[in-house]
């Protein structure tokens, strides 16, 4: 784990401890995030697999293994950099474990940032946490590769060509595959034994029919797999537009929470109106009343009646407060400025609850809307993937037959030298 959190050693050096390319860490059936005490945990579970077992009620027998670390690494395209983003490189690292069924296991995923190509490295830790016991592999790099083509395929471009060829070659025959040789590697020492102790000719014409049988299978194989990536293209940008009327209608300009906010709005216009026009007429009557001293009287009055709604002063009396704002005209006037605001306060909190429960039922709808969104699409690719599973299985079929058709030729040849 060293090497993963931290950066490359220099030539010379023994150990590096800056991490400046690890972009971010994660975790997975740990009881932390930080890389360094997730590292040390994993680590006393493999120390404590004997422990782990016998309180598992499992019996601590068979061969032991000190090989308790299993690693791979998950890389991007360099194109698919700019809209890649961490929690679908998480998605893809959680998929690619399950594939392998170490989902149960503790791990770290590591990504680096020092190569053109986004990537991830996956640790794990094979010892389980719950009994102890060690987790075998079982073609977890084939796995690995039939996931990776899924994976491609589900984001829309195979990146690899010869990994989808070699996958559907190998379901079809049980062969594994390392190249793109129309001859398979069992077959081509036979072929070269059958040409020595056959007609020269014979073994030549047999050798290229099946060459040109594979190349055409092989030119259908990759049309076929090509208008597969264009149909997962053109669902996925079905989906996107989809999402984006969406997105206008729930966050562009006059969106539906904009909507329903201007209609309350609305409904409140002429309350606003009347409460201004009220404290307009309560402001000019104020002042008229300034000029005389019996009006000043009746304000001071009106303002101790304020101050009592407004609850200040609760401790002295009201002529109290009436006689010590008739001694103020300033205090007057701040006070009924005072009840003012507390008004439009009043009628502001009303109007902006209303407008919260508006936008509560946009919201519902806006919930139901990308659900139903959602459901159409998880309907379409389910289609989409019966169908194209289904022509996967024939073309399947097809290379089974070519190869028990090439193997028939071939071991006629060998009985006639």
């Amino acid at each position: 784990m060293l090497y993963y959190l931290h950066d490359k050693r220099e030539e010379g050096e023994s150990v590096r401890l800056t991490g400046d390319r690890v972009a971010w860490t994660t975790t997975r059936n740990l009881m932390c995030d930080d890389p360094e005490a997730a590292v040390a945990i994993m680590r006393a579970t493999a120390n404590d697999q004997d422990r782990l077992k016998v309180e598992a009620g499992i019996k601590n027998t068979g061969r032991k293994s000190d090989k308790c670390v299993y690693a791979y690494s998950l890389a991007w395209h360099p194109d698919e950099k700019p809209g890649l983003s961490r929690a679908e490189m998480e998605r893809a690292a959680d998929e690619s474990i399950r594939a392998i069924g170490a989902e149960h296991l503790q791990a770290v995923i590591v990504c680096h940032t020092d190569e053109p190509q986004p990537h991830v490295h996956v640790v794990i830790n094979r010892v389980s946490p719950e009994d102890g016991r060690m987790h075998v592999y079982s073609n977890d790099r084939l796995k690995l590769s039939e996931w990776s083509e899924a994976y491609e395929r589900e984001r829309g471009k195979i990146w690899c060509e010869e990994r989808v060829e070699n996958n559907a070659r190998r379901k079809a025959d049980g062969e594994y595959i390392r190249s793109n040789s129309p001859t398979p590697r069992p077959m081509a020492e036979d072929y070269a034994q059958a040409a020595q102790a056959a007609n020269d000719n014979e073994a030549s014409l047999i050798r290229d029919g099946a060459k040109i049988r594979v190349a055409e299978l092989s030119a259908h194989s990759k049309q076929m797999y090509s208008r597969h990536r264009n149909e997962w293209a053109v669902l996925s940008k079905d989906y996107q537009d989809r999402k984006k009327l969406l997105g206008a209608k729930y966050r562009g300009k006059d969106n539906a929470f904009a909507t329903a906010e201007d209609g309350v709005k609305r409904q409140y216009k002429n309350a606003w109106k009347d409460l201004f026009k009220k404290q307009n007429a309560e402001t000019r009557g104020f002042e008229k009343r300034e000029t005389r001293l019996m009006g000043k009287l009746e304000n001071a009055i009106a303002a101790a009646r304020y101050a009592q709604n407004l609850g200040r002063d609760e401790a002295r009396g009201f002529l109290s407060m009436a006689f010590n704002f008739m001694l103020s005209g300033k205090k007057r006037r701040a006070v009924l400025e005072k009840a003012q605001a507390a008004e439009r306060r009043e009628l502001g909190a009303y109007q902006r609850r209303d407008i919260k429960v508006a936008t509560a039922a946009v919201k519902i709808d806006r919930e139901r809307d990308y659900f139903a969104l959602r459901k159409l699409y998880n309907s379409d690719r389910a289609v989409l993937i019966d169908r194209q599973d289904a022509e996967k299985t024939a073309m399947q079929r097809r290379w089974t037959r070519l190869n028990e058709e090439r193997k028939l030729s071939f071991g006629v040849l060998k009985r006639q030298g």
